[in-house]
């Protein structure tokens, strides 16, 4: 009888092996950068809907919405150390203590060395990162807001970063948040889409205005939704009492 001839196994060789390997990961880079796209397309869908329509009146329940309005880089930063009748600084305790049931807040966004040149305060300890990003309310660094039950609050954000994309919302959810603070969306109280940086060169800022309103007492949380700006400390605490 002739001999059978015996067959060898197979053997994936290191180049498929490899090959595999790069062809997953790019897959899974596709998946990530849609899913991002998806989150901030979703995010700046919601230009005019804010305190608008079913989405707003989920969101904030009362007031209107404008984006993409320019403002002077000068006037901007005057609103940095600015302190309304309706407002008690605090510096000793990083702290914003507001008496009336209707607020008009302005928050400046931007990088944590400018807020601490503007204000000549320092930033919490969560963020004293100086590649990091920070807000600035009134003459503080991501200050603890304290305001009262009900009270309409009529938000100016205007985004002084020459190079950062920025936002703000408000949520019940609190730190540490991760690079992508999707947790952030639960309780969400009120959000609006990202906007541009200032542009020096033209001597002008992008502003966003909403309004909304916190209806129950309790511990809630601004924070910048880009990805891992929160992360690295862009956020402060909202007292509702």
């Amino acid at each position: 009888m002739p001999k059978t001839a015996k067959r060898e196994p197979s053997v994936i060789s290191t180049a498929s092996l490899l090959l595999i390997a790069v062809v997953l990961l790019l897959v899974v880079i596709v998946i990530l950068l849609l899913g991002f796209r998806l989150m901030f397309g979703m995010m700046n869908g919601l230009t005019g809907m804010m305190g608008t329509g079913m989405f707003g009146d989920m969101m904030s329940g009362v007031g209107a919405s404008n984006f993409s309005t320019q403002v002077s880089i000068g006037t901007s930063e005057s609103y940095a150390n600015a302190l309304p009748q309706h407002v008690q600084r605090y510096a000793n305790n990083n702290t914003l203590l507001f008496s009336s049931g209707n607020i008009t807040l302005v928050i400046l966004a931007m990088g944590v060395q400018r807020a601490i040149n503007l204000t000549h305060e320092l930033p919490p300890p969560y963020d004293s990162n100086s590649s990091g990003n920070a807000f600035v309310i009134y003459g503080l660094i991501n200050p603890t807001l304290i305001v009262p039950k009900g009270a309409i609050i009529h938000v100016e954000f205007i985004n002084l970063d020459s190079g950062e994309y920025h936002n703000v919302i408000m949520t019940a959810t609190g730190p540490p948040y991760q690079y992508m603070p999707m947790s952030a969306m639960n309780g969400i109280v009120s959000m609006m889409p990202i906007i541009p940086p200032a542009d020096y060169s033209g001597g002008y800022a992008t502003e966003y205005n909403y309004t909304t309103a916190f209806d129950n007492s309790g511990a809630y949380w601004y924070l910048c939704m880009y990805p891992g700006h929160a992360q690295m400390g862009m956020y402060g605490k909202i007292i509702v009492e």
